[in-house]
């Protein structure tokens, strides 16, 4: 039997593994993409080649960076990750003038993100369960969905959002057992700036996070008001620090409009063609098409769903047929679980490997987790709600991307189920065992059902694993390597950016 220092030996070299794999899958992304084959990459990349020619922020409206077409650019939505890109690029052209090497440079600030993010959501499987199959099995769910995978490989600022996301998770289920101590304040916030300064559809995590925050020194009715708020001051204070400047700024450049909304609007207007000018352009709603008519008559629910899973470049590039059934039969089927299967038909005592940390609550603490859920299924519902509203009222965009900031939570729902099949298999086999049935055939045991859970756990990683790489070498590969033109390492279109 090994040692608790030998185990503990293992998981440290089985998680650097993992995160090292995790960067290989993003890097293979990133590198055998054509330069603009994602979607708006080459608009995006407008603003970060701006900040790597002249060393400084653009204003939204300067002729550099306006969007063809659209109008407007990407510099009057918080632009913290091109930022970073833009300035990386600046130093290593003092040593290169290669535009694949700044390509991809780029692009890798986004794959740390990426990693990041992987860390922080086996961080987040830790925190909620004790069986290392269930961890592993959120953990794969989340990082290796081949969506996620891509969102990481390109120019945008849509991986940076999926970090924060991760980061406020992480945060708010340590500070429930610690109480809110300083690191997880600073944690919690570290992930809120992060989401201001990333992408608006995932700013509906920031007002779930407050909720969750407020609910904690709620009890009873009775408010504890002198920790939540020195603790809700100090994570409001270095939220402030980390966000102001930008907001500021937007204030002095744009008149007062801190969000920059109505200055996107107005600059819409002035540059836009008369196709996509925003009083002429023909959406679903000034059409006079109904709702309905774009959920289902478009096919909007399908293409998202599918663009959710795995849909790559230009989204044109579609994985294999059964990889899309796959996810949905097993998706599916997990949640109805996870809803539909009350407590007394699976096992969760203390002696079950399949109970989360802490099953035994008490009714305040039960009655704050599922206020905790509500909080992320609002989370869930407001940025499902904001895509579909876009793509209704303002430009048809049936993207998977603007909804993938729900995959935690989403997928904290499907390892849910997966927890309860396991637990109900170990029921079912020790209630055998206890009958006559358990007396004809040695096969029905608790051990042999908790087994078969190990296995159902095992078999649903090989699976997506094996989609993932499918994804990888079959499809994004195989696309790529068909077209010499588009394979090129050097790809000449990167010189007109720079």
């Amino acid at each position: 039997m090994k040692s608790p220092a030998q185990n503990k030996k293992n998981d440290l070299f089985t998680e650097a593994l993992f995160y090292l794999l995790v960067f290989a899958s993003i890097t293979c992304f990133a590198a055998v993409q054509a330069f603009g084959d994602p979607p708006d990459e080459i608009n995006r990349f407008k603003v970060v080649s701006y900040i790597c020619r002249h060393g400084r922020l653009p204003h939204g409206a300067d002729p550099e960076i306006i969007l063809d077409g659209y109008g407007a650019s990407y510099a009057f939505q918080p632009i913290l990750t091109y930022i970073m890109q833009g300035f990386l690029l600046r130093f290593i052209n003092l040593f290169t003038e290669d535009s694949y090497v700044l390509l991809l440079a780029a692009r890798l600030v986004n794959a740390v993100f990426g990693v990041l993010m992987a860390y922080f959501v086996r961080q987040t499987a830790k925190e909620i369960w004790k069986s290392r199959y269930l961890q592993w099995l959120f953990t794969i769910m989340v990082v290796f969905l081949p969506q996620n995978i891509f969102i990481h490989s390109y120019v945008n600022t849509d991986s940076m959002a999926m970090l924060s996301v991760s980061v406020i998770c992480y945060a708010l289920l340590r500070a429930q057992r610690t109480d809110y101590e300083k690191k997880d304040c600073i944690l919690l916030a570290t992930g809120i700036i992060l989401c201001a300064l990333s992408y608006y559809n995932a700013y509906g995590i920031i007002l779930a996070a407050v909720l969750i925050f407020l609910s904690h020194y709620i009890h009873a009715g009775k408010i504890e008001w002198a920790p939540m708020l020195r603790k809700g001051l100090f994570i409001s204070a270095i939220v402030l620090a980390g966000i102001g400047w930008w907001f500021i700024r937007n204030g002095i450049l744009y008149d007062g409009d801190i969000l920059a909304l109505n200055a996107r609007s107005e600059c819409a207007m002035q540059t836009a063609i008369p196709e996509l000018h925003p009083l002429t352009r023909v959406t679903f709603q000034n059409s006079g098409r109904s709702l309905s008519d774009m959920l289902f008559g478009a096919h909007y629910i399908l293409l998202v769903s599918n663009s959710f899973i795995a849909m790559f470049g230009p989204l044109l590039i579609p994985t294999h047929r059964l990889i899309y059934v796959f996810y949905r039969f097993f998706w599916l089927l997990a949640s109805s679980a996870a809803l539909l299967i009350p407590g007394s038909l699976w096992f969760s005592g203390t002696d079950s490997p399949w109970n989360s940390r802490k099953e035994s609550l008490s009714k305040s603490e039960k009655s704050r987790k599922a206020f905790s859920c509500g909080c992320m299924l609002l989370f869930c519902l407001i940025t499902i709600g904001l895509a579909v509203f876009y793509s209704y009222s303002w430009d048809f965009q049936p993207q998977g991307r603007y909804i993938l900031p729900i995959l935690i939570p989403f997928m904290y729902l499907v390892a849910r189920g997966v927890q309860k099949i396991c637990g109900a298999l170990q029921k079912v086999f020790l209630l055998a065992e206890n009958s006559s049935l358990g007396k004809k055939s040695r096969f029905f045991t608790e051990k042999n059902g908790i087994a078969l859970g190990r296995l159902l756990c095992l078999g649903i990683i090989a699976f997506i694993l094996a989609s993932f790489s499918y994804s990888l070498f079959i499809t994004l590969w195989g696309y790529y390597s068909q077209n010499p033109n588009l394979f090129l390492l050097y790809d000449q279109n990167i010189l007109n950016v720079f």
